[in-house]
């Protein structure tokens, strides 16, 4: 695999950090935190891009086939601590939020699109500190 800075291009397949990933996540959303790109990457050595979307992708499948509200929310930039703009091209979201892909690298987030944001980490802080 080809490797950047201690970082892999994982392959299409690679799912073997899932369970940690998902663990790591579900610690934050029960400790009402939120994760960054950043750590996610240098933790399990993927790169950003498809193979860090298709980590947090894999890990939300996996939350929401156990009636979960999976994590998107809470993985977050550094530098603003809200999702990248590639979170607003996500197809379940609400049109009036959608963004094209062509603004998905975006940093800047409307009003509504912050308060869309805290909405869903306050739902998924409240899943997970359940007992």
């Amino acid at each position: 695999m080809p490797q950047s800075h201690g970082v892999v291009a994982r392959g299409r397949d690679d799912t073997s950090d899932l369970p940690r990933v998902r663990s790591k996540l579900r610690r934050a959303a029960s400790s009402k935190q939120t994760v960054n790109y950043g750590q996610l990457m240098k933790e399990f050595r993927v790169s950003r891009g498809r193979p860090l979307t298709r980590l947090i992708s894999e890990a939300d499948r996996g939350e929401h086939t156990e009636g979960a509200p999976g994590f998107a929310a809470i993985i977050v930039r550094k530098d603003t601590g809200y999702p990248g703009g590639g979170y607003f091209c996500d197809l379940s979201l609400p049109l009036s939020l959608r963004r094209t892909r062509e603004r998905a690298t975006d940093p800047k987030l409307s009003a509504a699109e912050k308060k869309h944001v805290t909405d869903q980490q306050a739902k998924i802080w409240a899943y997970y500190e359940r007992p």
